[in-house]
């Protein structure tokens, strides 16, 4: 039986990491919306980075919440998808990327804090979603030279969104540790 001190420390840790799952939902729209166009199938948004520190900030449980809530809402209809909205864009060309944000939530963040676990941590996260994202990009268009075009334009995003993501991270634990 739990004792009021632990019930009020678990209602202050769902509160808290309510908001947070929150506050990253938002960010991960933003991020999504934050679109540069490359000129291939795929843009080049923020959305992978912003994955990578919710997952980095947040338990598993609330990871899944965050990205089935993030899926859920862009097939209600609601436009927090780069592209489209929907159940039929969902289960089009971008199913797997979908399945890789829900994939990557099973990814461990390092036991040990130093900018080669970080940089690892971050390109795991971004390898799971491309390559599922490549695979049925490549299967729903019928085109091997598509998905590795497609590929070879994501590359540079993936390198800049990990040492980003590194450095970030990095930053907020140096002054988060500071302050304790």
């Amino acid at each position: 039986m739990q004792t009021p001190i632990n019930k009020r420390t678990d209602i202050k840790s769902i509160q808290k990491h309510s908001l947070l799952t929150g506050a990253f939902l938002l960010a991960l729209v933003l991020s999504a919306k934050a679109d540069i166009d490359l000129g291939g199938l795929v843009s080049f948004t923020l959305q992978t980075l912003v994955l990578g520190i919710g997952y980095f900030l947040l338990p598993k449980i609330w990871r899944f919440v965050l990205i089935l809530v993030y899926i859920a809402l862009g097939i209600a209809g609601l436009s927090v998808f780069n592209g489209g909205v929907g159940w039929a864009y969902v289960i089009s060309w971008p199913l797997g990327f979908f399945v890789g944000f829900v994939l990557a939530a099973y990814i461990s963040t390092p036991k040990k804090i130093t900018l080669s676990n970080l940089f690892s941590y971050f390109l795991q996260i971004h390898i799971v979603i491309v390559t599922l994202g490549i695979y049925v990009l490549g299967w729903h268009t019928g085109s091997v030279h598509k998905a590795i075009d497609t590929l070879f334009e994501l590359l540079p995003g993936i390198v800049i969104k990990s040492l980003l993501g590194t450095g970030l991270i990095w930053v907020w634990n140096r002054y988060y540790y500071s302050q304790i």
